[in-house]
């Protein structure tokens, strides 16, 4: 085979099916201009596939990925979405009962107006306040368990609130003492009481209706710090 020949003129001959060459004569192989077609085929599949198919699929699996990574980040919104709302009725709910513990509790302030006020209370229905004496500060230790401090150290408990006791006596009008209990009834706070004693007062210097009364009242007041609402080995 002369390999000298014209490549367009080889070319020509593949696609009209003539001879190539420079007139020589010489004609095609048809298993050459087979060949030459499959390679050619083979290239514009082969480009068809690297340039086009195999690109658009790569694009597909990142596309499915983001759909697929989208509803997985939808569903965990959905989930925290349901756990804030859980928290936030949680919280609601601790607000509430402390702003009703708050109403009913004293704090360190209020208890000490809260004997001036009983006083001036007593004034106003013209009872005598002939004592006043402050009690001990009781514990009320909360629900949860202590805490350990360590191997020979005693364990703190947690104080949910302190209970004072104050006793009072008063002298004077039995129906002014029952106004005042009925004043001290509807005070916002927590005032129990505890003990009540009247004694009617007789004799002869002693006007009608005039009674002693003994009284022990009770109130409570929140922890004010750290060291208030812990105690060791209590």
């Amino acid at each position: 085979m002369d390999l000298n020949v014209d490549i367009g003129s080889f070319f020509k001959g593949l696609t009209k099916g003539g001879k190539v060459g420079d007139g020589a004569g010489a004609q095609s192989s048809p298993h050459l201009k087979k060949l030459v077609i499959g390679i050619l085929i083979a290239l514009l599949i082969g480009a068809y596939l690297y340039f086009f198919y195999i690109p658009e699929q790569k694009r597909i699996s990142e596309m499915q990925a983001m759909i697929d990574s989208t509803d997985q980040i939808r569903s965990e919104i959905l989930t925290l979405d349901q756990e804030i709302l859980q928290d936030q009725a949680t919280l609601n709910e601790g607000n509430a009962r402390f702003d009703e513990l708050n109403r009913l509790f004293h704090n360190k302030q209020e208890l000490e107006d809260l004997y001036r006020n009983i006083s001036l209370l007593a004034l106003t229905y013209e009872l005598l306040v002939a004592k006043l004496e402050k009690g001990n500060e009781v514990p009320v230790f909360s629900d949860k368990p202590p805490i350990d401090q360590g191997e020979g150290v005693p364990s703190k408990k947690e104080v949910a609130f302190y209970k004072i006791s104050v006793q009072f006596e008063f002298v004077g009008d039995y129906l002014s003492y029952t106004n005042f209990r009925r004043d001290l009834a509807q005070q916002k706070k927590i005032i129990n009481i505890e003990r009540e004693k009247i004694t009617v007062r007789t004799g002869e210097d002693e006007s009608g209706g005039v009674v002693d009364i003994a009284t022990t009242l009770s109130t409570y007041r929140f922890p004010a710090s750290d060291a208030d609402r812990f105690i060791t080995g209590g």
